[in-house]
């Protein structure tokens, strides 16, 4: 064993010194497949060894090396010929470097003799890059403060070629130019800005002008029924509000051609048929009424046509400017429309019409006020309209109604009804009342306007039922005034804005039917027999020799009163028009003859006694209230 351990490691030293060994031992512990260059190294071998036979493995670095021999010769071969290629370089590369020498020399001789002038072209090119510069500053200059050759066209062509967009475009070039050149005043270039602003100021002057022209002749040109307002003129118009005085001009001679075109256009609707087969106005002449409808609403429709047409015109006008352009376009109607009227209101009969035309005449003239304005032309015509028929509204109103009572009758004294002057004129006033057109009056209006009519109508109507009523006696004159003043009463309740005269008539009827319950009582009391009694000792003590001498007829008296029938006991009380005023009269009557006689029964019954008096007044007050009513 211990033989064994000693042989051991000298086997194992001798195997590490074995070259033999170690290469094998490299070769075997050698990875091919990292290994490139042997890969490499086989793959080359691979192709020229043919057979891996024991031979061919002996003639290996024979081969090998007569394989180098021949690589070295034809890299040799190719080194010669590279060598022989790079003297032919060589020496067209000398004499290539002769001709750059001599080229040198030639240069460097002209750059002596050009140097001047190449100094000279170099401050020309500075110069002309410094002129450069100066042109784009003068063409940038020019540009934005000269106006173009087109714009300069379009400015000067507007007779010729009319407004466009090319030349709204130019004189907004202008303002702008002009408005540039205050930058330039505040500059150093003061002149330069100054001469630029006059030129354009000059060039903006005759737009304006050429404007100006052109714009009056299309206004003066707008005399057809739809005139014709395009884009141009509007715009050519708006742009005349820089010069107020040309935009007025403009505004005055488009005005002028619409009012005669409007005078026109009226005069061809009164006298001829519309394009849409509308008969002409004047062929309702005959009715009052319906041809002054007609003409007032034709213009109604032509005002507010000729609005719009202005609003379109000019859309952001103020409003009074509208209503002055209406008001002189309107002004031309003025006079056809008097005449007309005028022949209407004088061809009247009778009053109905005119105070229908009167309505109308006020209605139309606060609607034209409201479009137009106080002062206009038409308004104007209007307000004298209503106050020329009104006037004759009102002569003839009084002429009729005067007529109407001088030629009554007097009333009658067997009915006391009211007389046909009063039922006539009442008749005339329910027309008058019944043709109002409540839409078309104000709240003061209406009222002032009633009271007005009433008073025409009923002041003589009035006082000629209280002259009437002198011819009848004194109880059947005021009968009378109470049925007619009732009659009026219950006419005039029908309407509204009557409540004054009502309150009047009231207070006229209760007056008389006081005056007759107190001439009624004192009938009875006459009958009965204590008037005298009544007269002389109601507040007095009284000795019973008068009582005697005063009321001896009395009892007689008291019981003729009684027995007498109804008809006759109180018979103008009985020709009262109304049950309810009857009734009123006869209670009062009644009652005021009852308060009489019981002022007689307390004196006598204080002077007598009750026994005693009861001779001479056999009834109690309470018995004659009863029996009377």
């Amino acid at each position: 064993m211990a033989d064994e351990a000693a042989t051991g490691p000298s086997q194992s030293s001798s195997t590490q010194q074995n070259p033999l060994s170690k290469k094998l031992a490299k070769i075997l512990e050698t990875n091919l497949d990292n290994d490139k260059d042997t890969l490499q190294a086989l793959e080359v071998l691979s192709s020229f060894l043919e057979q891996n036979t024991l031979q061919a493995r002996r003639n290996l670095r024979s081969d090998l090396e007569i394989r180098s021999v021949s690589l070295n010769q034809t890299f040799l071969q190719c080194v010669r010929q590279l060598a022989e290629h790079v003297e032919g370089l060589k020496t067209e590369v000398t004499v290539m470097r002769e001709c750059c020498d001599g080229m040198q020399r030639r240069l460097a001789e002209a750059k002596d003799s050009t140097a001047g002038l190449l100094k000279e072209t170099a401050d020309l090119k500075h110069r002309a890059r410094l002129l450069d510069v100066s042109s784009k500053a003068v063409d940038a200059f020019l540009s934005k403060f000269e106006l173009q050759p087109e714009e300069l066209s379009a400015l000067k062509g507007v007779q010729r070629e009319g407004v466009s967009d090319k030349f709204f475009q130019a004189v907004a070039r202008v303002k702008a130019i002009h408005e540039e050149c205050k930058v330039l005043l505040r500059s150093s270039q003061q002149r330069a800005g100054l001469e630029i602003m006059e030129s354009m100021a000059m060039h903006l002057e005759t737009s304006y002008e050429q404007l100006y022209h052109w714009t009056q002749g299309r206004c003066r040109a707008m005399n057809g029924e739809v005139p014709d307002i395009n884009r141009s003129l509007r715009r050519a118009l708006e742009e005349l509000r820089e010069r107020p005085v040309l935009l007025q001009y403009c505004v005055d001679e488009y005005s002028a051609a619409r009012r005669m075109t409007l005078v026109r256009l009226f005069l061809d609707a009164l006298t001829r048929e519309g394009s849409s087969g509308g008969r002409p106005i004047e062929l309702h002449s005959h009715d009052a009424l319906r041809y002054c409808s007609d003409m007032f609403g034709w213009l109604h429709q032509a005002v507010a046509t000729e609005k719009d047409h202005i609003l379109t015109l000019l859309p952001d006008s103020p409003n009074e400017k509208t209503v002055t352009m209406l008001g002189t376009i309107t002004e031309g109607a003025c006079h056809p429309l008097r005449l007309r009227v005028e022949q209407v209101a004088i061809s009247a009969t009778e009053s109905v019409t005119p105070y229908q035309l009167v309505n109308l005449l006020r209605y139309y003239g606060s609607v034209f006020q409201t479009l137009l304005g106080s002062l206009a032309p038409l308004a104007q015509t209007i307000f004298d309209l209503q106050e020329l028929q009104s006037k004759m509204f009102f002569n003839l109103l009084n002429v009729q109604t005067t007529g109407i009572i001088d030629t009554q009758n007097a009333p009658s004294s067997s009915t006391l009804a009211p007389s046909g002057a009063v039922n006539t004129t009442l008749a005339l006033l329910q027309k008058i009342l019944a043709s109002r057109d409540m839409n078309s009056l104000a709240h003061n209006n209406q009222e002032q306007d009633l009271r007005r009519v009433l008073s025409t109508c009923l002041d003589p109507l009035l006082q000629h039922c209280r002259d009437s009523a002198t011819s009848l006696g004194r109880v059947e004159g005021m009968v009378y005034v109470v049925n007619c003043l009732h009659v009026v009463h219950n006419t005039l309740a029908l309407y509204e804005f009557t409540e004054s005269h009502l309150e009047v008539l009231d207070s006229q009827v209760r007056g008389n039917m006081d005056a007759i319950a107190r001439e009624l009582a004192l009938q009875l009391m006459r009958t009965a027999g204590i008037a005298e009694f009544y007269d002389k000792h109601a507040h007095s003590q009284v000795a019973a020799e008068d009582v005697q001498s005063l009321l001896g007829g009395c009892p007689e008296g008291l019981t003729n009163l009684i027995a007498l029938p109804e008809h006759q006991l109180l018979a103008q009380c009985g020709l009262v028009a109304s049950a309810a005023l009857r009734a009123e009269v006869k209670q009062a009557t009644v009652e005021q003859f009852v308060a009489a006689y019981q002022t007689v029964y307390n004196v006598v019954a204080g002077e007598l006694g009750q026994s005693d008096s009861s001779r001479y007044l056999p009834y109690t007050p309470a018995q004659m209230k009863q029996l009377l009513l």
